[in-house]
């Protein structure tokens, strides 16, 4: 038999839970009409610094959908350039947001469990533990076969990350390099200054060694107990074969043995201009589309593209139309969308060994880094405020 649904969602990540909440909480699409699979079983592993930014987190908020997982609320950042440490405290400008920081840092194995058990609990149905096996166009739609049944759905949206097998079904091309990653776990120790007082460490000292990227130092809590989420990423506009042995001396600075702890690598897929968001009757959704080329987070733009997701999918269930190109554009025009490409631009001249000047700026600026963080929080920069660090980034470049 075949299951027959609106909108058959693929991957049970943070896009697709909140494809999945938005169309039955927002749009008003029925929430038995609405299938989600996710080939692993919640709550599952997933390799992930687990940041969360306050954007993402009041998206949730508005659809009733609170955190209610362990998280650690970041107080701030620091911004590490050689010797020169630059540390920022966040100061909300609303009271309501005060207590939640920056945003949070989350284990996405709770995270994630939690937004599938919220979207079950309201009548989607959620099959986990069902990889997807074929996806072709039929008449009317798409047919999908999982590992336990077939589903003929009107609609698809394709939330399956940077490994989509989605994308490789249908043999929709990479429009960009994947960046790489490595991400670890251990209790916190005297170097630790940032995690212990909740700020976030991003250590752009290995850039002098050509990584296209950072480490990080990220609280954490683990069991009640807390931690330090540790990684390296590296964008990969240039291959390198070296970036284990980067992350090692940054570890051993820090008085780790990469050779006591787990390691747990992975991708990530970039959003760039080129894109490819929508299929008739189809749409890529959060890291199958693509994630923050600077950052190599995604969760709460997943969240944020799964809103918008949601009401153009459920447009064309009311009006039975599969042009789904408006997606697109709005994506693309949004303010998640644009943050995205600016954060691909802004990669490309910040991280390598030619983007020293723009990395003291931030280290050196406590501007920069304000309008980092509120950047990075979703806020929109007034012009002033751009012009201002222009003329500052202007003065380190020459100044050198």
């Amino acid at each position: 038999m075949t299951d027959v649904v609106d909108v058959a969602i693929v991957g049970g990540g943070p896009a697709g839970t909140s494809t999945a909440l938005h169309l039955a909480r927002v749009e008003g699409i029925a929430p038995a009409r609405i299938a989600i699979f996710d080939k692993a079983t919640h709550p599952r592993e997933k390799p992930c610094a687990g940041a969360v930014s306050g954007w993402g987190l009041d998206a949730l908020a508005e659809i009733g959908v609170g955190l209610d997982v362990p998280h650690v609320t970041m107080r701030g950042l620091r911004v590490i350039d050689g010797s020169v440490v630059g540390t920022s405290a966040w100061d909300a400008r609303d009271e309501a947001t005060q207590g939640e920081g920056l945003g949070s840092v989350v284990r996405r194995s709770e995270f994630d469990a939690s937004l599938w058990r919220r979207a079950s609990d309201d009548g989607v149905r959620a099959y986990d533990g069902e990889a997807l096996v074929d996806i072709e166009r039929v008449p009317g739609g798409w047919s999908l076969v999982t590992t336990k049944r077939k589903v003929h759905a009107s609609f698809v949206a394709a939330c399956d990350g940077a490994g989509s097998t989605v994308r490789k079904r249908l043999g929709l091309r990479e429009e960009a390099r994947k960046g790489h990653l490595y991400v670890l776990e251990t209790l916190p120790n005297e170097a630790d200054a940032g995690p212990r007082a909740g700020l976030c460490d991003f250590d752009m000292s290995p850039c002098a060694s050509g990584l296209e990227g950072y480490y990080w130092d990220f609280p954490t809590v683990i069991s009640g107990e807390p931690y330090v989420s540790r990684g390296i990423y590296h964008a990969n506009f240039t291959s390198r074969g070296d970036v284990k042995q980067i992350l090692a001396r940054a570890l051993t600075a820090r008085g780790v043995d990469i050779e006591r702890v787990k390691l747990k690598p992975f991708s990530t897929r970039p959003f760039v201009p080129s894109s490819q968001l929508a299929l008739e009757r189809l749409v890529l959704v959060g890291e199958a589309a693509g994630i923050d080329a600077a950052t190599g987070e995604g969760i709460a733009q997943a969240i944020l593209f799964g809103a918008i997701a949601a009401r153009h999918l459920a447009r064309a269930v009311r009006l039975g139309h599969g042009n789904l190109d408006g997606y697109a554009r709005e994506i693309r025009s949004s303010r998640v969308g644009r943050h995205l490409l600016q954060s691909a631009w802004l990669a490309r001249r910040a991280y390598g060994a030619n983007g020293a000047g723009w990395r003291r700026f931030l280290a050196r600026s406590d501007r920069a880094r304000e309008a980092g963080m509120r950047w990075y929080a979703g806020e929109r920069l007034s012009w002033g405020v751009k012009g201002r660090l222009a003329v500052g980034l202007v003065g380190e470049l020459v100044g050198g």
